[in-house]
C-alpha cells in the first residue's frame, strides 16, 4: 500500500510491521545505486514514494505512472552551441527529457561614415534564428543595420545596443568614421533579440536549427566601412544521460 501519512505514537504503543513499512519505509527519501536498483528493490512502486539516484544526483518521485525528477529542467549537466547556417541537432541520450533552449539572432552590421562627397552606405539588418520540433519553435529576430552618415551631416537610426548578447554571439556591427572633419561616423547596428525556451523533448529525435548570419557593414568609397555584425547562435542545454 502507499504511504499512510502522519501518525503520533504514544508511550506503550506497538510499533507493527504495518506501521514500520507505511509511516516509515515508504514515506522516507530511498538511496540507491541506480534505478536499475531501486526497481529491484521496490518492485512494484506507489504513488508519492521518493527515492534519491546515485549516479545522476537526481531526486525522484513517483506520481502513480512513473518516476519523475523533482524539479526537473533544472541541473543542466550539458550544452551544445549550434553554429551552422542551417542544421539538423540530433537529441542524444538524456537523463531528463526538458531542455533549455537559447536562440540569439544575428547582429545587425554597422553604417559607413560620410565620404568626402554624397552620403556612405548603410548597414544590412541580421538574421533571424530558430530552432524547431515537434514539441514547439523558438524563434529570435535578426539585429536592425546601422545607418550611414549622411551628406547633410547628421546621423540617424537605432541607437548601439549590446547589451542583450550572450556568449559573444549577435553583436552589433560598429560605425568607422568617416574622412576628416566634418564628416563622421555611421551608426551601429543592433545586437540580434534572444529568446529563451523549455522543450519536453519526450520522444523527439531531432530538432531543425536555423542561425541567422550577422549583418553585412556599410560600404563605400572615400570613407571608413561600417564593420559586420556577429553571426546568431543556438545554444541547448541538458542533462546528459
Amino acid at each position: 500500500m502507499a504511504g499512510a501519512g502522519f501518525k503520533t505514537f504514544g508511550v506503550g504503543d506497538v510499533l507493527t510491521a504495518s506501521d514500520v513499512n507505511t509511516y516509515l519505509m515508504q514515506q522516507a527519501v530511498m538511496n540507491f545505486a541506480d534505478s536499475g536498483a531501486r526497481g529491484s528493490a521496490i518492485g512494484t512502486a506507489t504513488e508519492g514514494m521518493v527515492s534519491y539516484l546515485q549516479d545522476t544526483d537526481a531526486v525522484e518521485v513517483y506520481d502513480g505512472s512513473a518516476w519523475t525528477e523533482v524539479g526537473g529542467g533544472g541541473g543542466f549537466t550539458a550544452s551544445t552551441a549550434i553554429t551552422a547556417t542551417d542544421a539538423s541537432w540530433s537529441v542524444p541520450t538524456l537523463a531528463d527529457s526538458v531542455v533549455k533552449v537559447t536562440v540569439v539572432g544575428g547582429g545587425g552590421g554597422g553604417g559607413q561614415g560620410r565620404p568626402s562627397s554624397g552620403a556612405g552606405g548603410a548597414g544590412s539588418a541580421g538574421g533571424s534564428s530558430s530552432f524547431a520540433c515537434s514539441a514547439g519553435t523558438a524563434t529570435a529576430a535578426g539585429g536592425a543595420a546601422g545607418v550611414a552618415y549622411n551628406n547633410g551631416g547628421s546621423q540617424s537610426g537605432p541607437p548601439p545596443d549590446n547589451t542583450n548578447i550572450a556568449a559573444n554571439f549577435g553583436l552589433a556591427g560598429n560605425p568607422n568614421s568617416g574622412a576628416p572633419s566634418p564628416n563622421g561616423p555611421g551608426s551601429p547596428g543592433v545586437g540580434g533579440s534572444i529568446t529563451t525556451a523549455y522543450f519536453d523533448l519526450t520522444g523527439v529525435t531531432t530538432a531543425n536549427v536555423t542561425v541567422g548570419a550577422g549583418g553585412a557593414g556599410g560600404t563605400g568609397t572615400n570613407a571608413g566601412d561600417g564593420q559586420p555584425g556577429g553571426d546568431g547562435v543556438v545554444i541547448v542545454e541538458y542533462r546528459a544521460g
